[in-house]
């Protein structure tokens, strides 16, 4: 069976030779290629497949589309980015009929909208089942772009917002057990809000070393701006921020209320690492964008990531995000 990762870096590596105007190519959020003195061409593209990113019975068609434009518009935002257009490429089966195209065509419609994208070509084709892949091209000075290396021992490292709801609003959904009062949960699954905003302001500002969205889960995310880079982290588990719907849920599925925050994706927040000078900078932007920025631990040289508890001492966990082909 292919393994997710090594095969994406047996296709880093095969690839890497690449021409002068490729600033970045595989292996961050987005490629990154020079097209004009003052401005790179970003370009990131993702997929949504049915019974392996969603399942068609617990999302609508327009849901599922804007999902779609917001996980692949986070990978801008995550490189201090600004995005511009997207293209939809669209796969159905003989089950989907009228109504769903529509529905499609405003989830589309709503995501351009909302993240100020225009939609600008695609390709539609039958399928066994609904795939949709976005490509999302933005733009960024050279001199502002951030990447997922950078980090230096010592930065300290944050996250935007709570971690967890999405991968526990889709467990409400499969179980079917869902109160009135887990519409917020169920919101952060089907409707995740990509922080572009913030990443813009925090490149602007130059107040980030490294920074990834957080799409596979808070660890895994973490190792690839540390560990993927020769450096370690250490994170205090009582500083990972919880909404309060998360945590008057999380018994129902885990004994452990930290699981699935540290390992459950799909968050599309911003991790990032930051020099310790700039925490008070950090904290007056969350203040201004009205998002919660919490700093949650820090990088190290040791290339491993270490979770502490309330007491400083090693807390193992087996599930680091997710991965493709297990």
């Amino acid at each position: 069976m292919i393994d997710e990762l090594s095969a994406l870096e047996r296709i880093r590596e095969r690839f890497q030779k690449v021409s002068k105007s490729v600033c970045i190519g595989i292996g961050d959020d987005t490629a990154a290629v020079k097209i004009h003195p003052e401005r790179l061409l970003l370009a990131t593209t993702d997929s949504q497949v049915e019974d392996v990113h969603f399942t068609k019975k617990l999302i609508s068609a327009s849901d599922l589309a804007r999902k779609s434009v917001a996980v692949s518009a986070s990978d801008i935002g995550a490189m201090g980015g600004i995005a511009k257009f997207f293209l939809a490429s669209v796969g159905f089966s003989n089950e989907e009929d009228e109504g769903f195209l529509e529905g499609l065509m405003d989830g589309f419609e709503s995501g351009a909208k909302e993240f100020r994208l225009e939609l600008i070509g695609g390709n539609l084709s039958s399928s066994n089942k609904i795939f949709i892949d976005i490509t999302v091209l933005g733009e960024v000075e050279p001199q502002l772009i951030v990447r997922r290396n950078g980090a230096k021992p010592g930065d300290l490292v944050y996250v935007s917002g709570t971690v967890g709801d999405s991968t526990l609003g889709r467990k409400l959904l499969v179980s079917s057990n869902i109160e009135e009062s887990d519409e917020y949960l169920i919101m952060r699954h089907k409707r995740p809000q990509p922080r572009l905003n913030l990443g813009r302001e925090l490149a602007k500002k130059r107040l980030v070393s490294s920074m990834i969205d957080i799409s596979d889960g808070l660890i895994l995310d973490l190792e690839r701006i540390s560990v993927k880079q020769g450096l370690g982290a250490k994170i205090n588990v009582d500083r990972i921020p919880l909404s309060s719907s998360y945590k008057r849920r999380i018994t129902d599925f885990s004994e452990d209320i930290y699981s699935i925050a540290l390992s459950g994706g799909e968050d599309y927040e911003l991790l990032f690492s930051s020099p310790k000078e700039n925490e008070l900078e950090i904290q007056e932007l969350s203040r201004i964008q009205k998002i919660r920025i919490t700093e949650i631990g820090q990088i190290t040289e040791e290339s491993s990531i270490h979770i502490l508890d309330i007491d400083g001492k090693d807390i193992s966990y087996e599930e680091r995000g997710f991965v493709h082909f297990v």
